[in-house]
């Protein structure tokens, strides 16, 4: 008889457990927005995937890995004609880290304990999070918070907003586990707790949305149904209770008081209270429940008992709400109306009751682009040149703010099915997975689950796709839960892959750190090439050059370029930059005003009002371009 396969070895772990830090580490860097922050994340995971032993998968699994990596590919390829070259290589090369994440996930790893001993210190590490987050409400908190609203650590309240959450559903499936140590439950859903507060405190309201997916994720798919509704009832409660503590800061901010350190204190000490009291009363249950020694019979009791419970207070909800709001259909067709509106809570309000904002313009303009382009759509990251032609309002943004609504417009039909057939392939493994996976198993793959179900969910309404840190530890949490669905109790004999397909997958993926290393260089210099600029000419000149070199399709080093160049005594080389740059991205109003401002300083006022009324074409709203064309100059 063959001897059972040994436990994985600790140090195969290694390369996940350092992807969740240097993830970790990026969401304080606002999210690792920036490509400084994010590419060399994605060069040492794909420098990874290239070097580890990677199991073979099938079914599903393997149909959720090609999709993602096609997926990329096409954001890749919608360069070829797109009007921003630049930004489907740069969009692109951000996929290629979320796919490089998913595959880590997936793959690596050979047997469900190492992956649920990687969800377990992942999910430590995003505890210490939510506590750091906490403390420095308590020290430092004035540098925490926008408007009265809590921004930090993401510096995007939205985005924040995501992370807490996030953090909350796997928190919570761990503190209603009933085999879990009570020493591990009750801190948990203290933490827990902590991290719905701090959600709360930014005042999101697209979070509602992540909220809720993740929620079924977590109460739909994963055991311990029961006390993981009761317990989300009590920490959605114990939160209401004390909103009006938790809204000190947000309250001072829409009075006019200013949001000041003993302001955000007194919020902190409020849900400080209520991790206290969290702790305590889920120290007190988990003991008792843990203690109980219940019979088959009286414990298909409780259940009943408990899912009556919940029944009930359904009911009542649903009731109180109708009485509340009075008649739904017109409170509906109120609520459309506002969502059709460009104007956001009234400062009497708080913001979660209210639709109004600049949703209905993006997704308006993003369905036009659609229609006009429905297959391949208008390329990644060239939705917005549309958007400053036909926006109605002022603000100056480049997203959909939705990643299905940016899907169908900049990537069209094929990109959203690409998407569409990875979820549905994740989904797949969770259905075929189901009976044949242990109850711990499909524990943590629910809490993995829900924790990337929150940031799709939100993505929904908002523009997380857009952080990788929060996006990547997104798709990372549904690898996770995807290995977890389809690996084996213990690690089994492998046949290798056969040397042609090893040698052609290691060549592609070393050919996508290359290119997100060249990204990552060209970003290098072209700040040093601003930083030159304040002192030297021919050093500006010269780090745009290198950084052009290794991005042809950038944009910024061309500018640069043309302002080193003007300085240098040389417009008609500055002239042609700019021209190149134009060449590039026809649609860009930016470049227009560029050379207009040009023309001023060269003395030539026709050509400069030409290049400003065809940026104000291209830009109607802009006040600074109209008062430039009235200028005439």
């Amino acid at each position: 008889m063959a001897a059972a396969p040994a436990p994985e070895r600790p140090h195969a772990l290694a390369p996940l457990l350092v992807t969740i830090l240097l993830l970790l580490v990026g969401l304080t860097v606002n999210g690792a927005f920036a490509i400084r922050h994010w590419a060399p994340i994605g060069v040492f995971v794909l420098a990874v995937l290239v070097a580890v032993k990677r199991r073979q998968v099938s079914g599903p699994p393997l149909v959720a890995l090609l999709a993602v990596w096609a997926f990329a590919g096409w954001t890749f390829a919608s360069a070829a004609w797109g009007e921003s070259p630049e930004s489907a290589v740069d969009g692109g090369a951000r996929t290629l880290l979320y796919a490089g994440l998913f595959t880590l996930a997936l793959t690596t790893l050979h047997q469900r304990r190492s992956a649920q001993a990687v969800g377990g210190l992942a999910l430590v590490g995003l505890a210490v999070v939510v506590v750091a987050t906490f403390v420095q409400l308590l020290a430092d908190s004035e540098s925490a918070f926008l408007a009265g609203r809590l921004d930090a650590p993401i510096g995007y309240r939205n985005g924040t907003a995501a992370l807490f959450v996030l953090a909350f559903w796997p928190l919570l499936c761990i503190a209603a586990a009933r085999r879990v140590p009570t020493t591990i439950r009750a801190p948990a859903f203290a933490i827990a707790l902590l991290a719905l507060g701090l959600a709360y405190m930014t005042q999101s309201r697209g979070v509602l949305i992540g909220f809720a997916v993740g929620g079924l994720g977590a109460l739909a798919i994963g055991p311990d149904r029961l006390r993981r509704a009761w317990l989300s009832l009590v920490a959605v409660g114990a939160i209401a209770l004390a909103s009006d503590g938790l809204l000190v800061p947000y309250r001072a901010f829409t009075g006019g008081r200013p949001v000041t350190s003993d302001v955000i204190a007194d919020a902190a000490a409020t849900l400080g209270v209520l991790a206290v009291a969290a702790l305590f009363a889920a120290l007190v249950l988990a003991l008792f429940d843990n203690g109980l020694r219940a019979t088959e019979r009286s414990g298909e009791t409780v259940r009943r008992v408990g899912a009556t419970g919940l029944a009930v207070l359904g009911l009542v909800a649903g009731v109180g709400g109708l009485i509340v709001v009075g008649d739904p259909i017109s409170l509906a067709k109120d609520k459309l109306e506002e969502f059709r509106s460009l104007d956001v809570a009234a400062p009497s309000e708080t913001r979660l009751g209210s639709t109004g904002g600049q949703r209905y313009d993006l997704w308006r303009i993003a369905l036009r682009e659609f229609a006009d382009a429905p297959i391949g759509g208008v390329g990644q990251g060239s939705y917005r040149f549309r958007y400053y032609e036909d926006r109605r309002s002022d603000r100056n943004l480049s997203t959909p703010h939705s990643l299905p609504f940016g899907l169908l417009a900049e990537t069209g039909t094929i990109g959203i099915a690409l998407f569409g057939l990875f979820l549905g392939a994740v989904t797949a493994t969770f259905v075929r997975g189901w009976r044949t996976t242990s109850v711990a198993a499909r524990r943590w793959a629910s809490a993995c689950a829900s924790a990337g179900l929150v940031i799709l969910g939100q993505s929904t309404v908002d523009w997380l796709w857009e952080i990788p840190g929060l996006a990547g530890l997104g798709l990372l949490a549904l690898g996770l839960a995807t290995a977890l669905m389809s690996l084996p109790e213990q690690a089994s004999p492998e046949r290798g892959q056969k040397p042609a397909v090893r040698a052609a997958t290691a060549a592609l993926l070393v050919l996508a750190a290359v290119v997100v290393g060249s990204l990552y260089l060209s970003d290098f210099h072209t700040r040093e090439a601003r930083a030159a600029g304040r002192s030297s000419a021919h050093g500006q000149l010269d780090a745009a050059r290198t950084a052009d070199r290794l991005n042809p399709v950038a944009i910024a080093p061309k500018l640069l370029q043309a302002g080193a160049l003007e300085q240098l005594g040389h417009r008609d080389a500055a002239r042609a930059a700019l021209l190149d740059a134009r060449e590039l991205e026809p649609r860009n109003f930016v470049i227009y005003g560029l050379l207009g401002d040009l023309e001023v300083r060269a003395g030539d006022d026709a050509a400069a009002r030409r290049w400003y009324r065809r940026a104000l074409e291209l830009n109607p709203t802009d006040v600074g371009l109209q008062r430039l064309v009235r200028r005439g100059t």
